[in-house]
């Protein structure tokens, strides 16, 4: 007799079910797969190694009013937390628009603040007016050549 797509399981007439194929069997692993990886991706994302950005904000976690509406750009200014100064500049740190971003304010005044964002695996660094900074995350050791202004803030000035 020929291969068919059905097996009889059942010697009782009319009895049939579908031949359970590797295609289903390589659908069904592919599918478990898929799903155990966005479950995983959920536990990663949900770690950012930034545990300031965690605590409760503070009086002092306020971004200056001087700062211009453009400069939230690529940022997320809600989730903003001071961590520190650094020779009259003070130092923000927030989340970006993107989940897997991290971003730094440095803000001396009106006219001399920069802000930058980059991958929160860092480091990130920005320079300018305000001063050159290095952000990395929990944990790291400090990158060469820096002062520690915060847990995660270096300065190179």
């Amino acid at each position: 007799m020929a291969d068919s797509s059905v097996d009889i399981i059942d010697q009782r007439p009319g009895v049939i079910e579908p031949k359970r194929s590797s295609l289903h069997a390589r659908l069904r692993v592919g599918i478990a797969v898929a799903f155990s990886a966005f479950l995983l991706a959920g536990c990663i994302a949900s770690a950012f190694p930034y545990a300031v950005l965690e605590e409760a904000a503070q009086p002092e976690d306020e971004l200056p009013a001087e700062l211009p509406a453009y400069a939230g750009d690529g940022a997320d200014l809600e989730t903003a937390r001071f961590v520190g100064e650094h020779d009259d500049s003070s130092l923000w740190l927030m989340r970006g628009a993107e989940i897997t971003d991290i971003c730094i304010l440095a803000y001396r005044d009106d006219t001399a603040w920069v802000l930058g964002c980059g991958l929160a695996s860092g480091p990130v660094g920005i320079g300018g007016m305000a001063g050159e900074f290095t952000v990395v995350p929990d944990g790291t050791p400090a990158p060469e050549g820096t002062t520690q202004v915060s847990e995660n803030v270096y300065t190179h000035g």
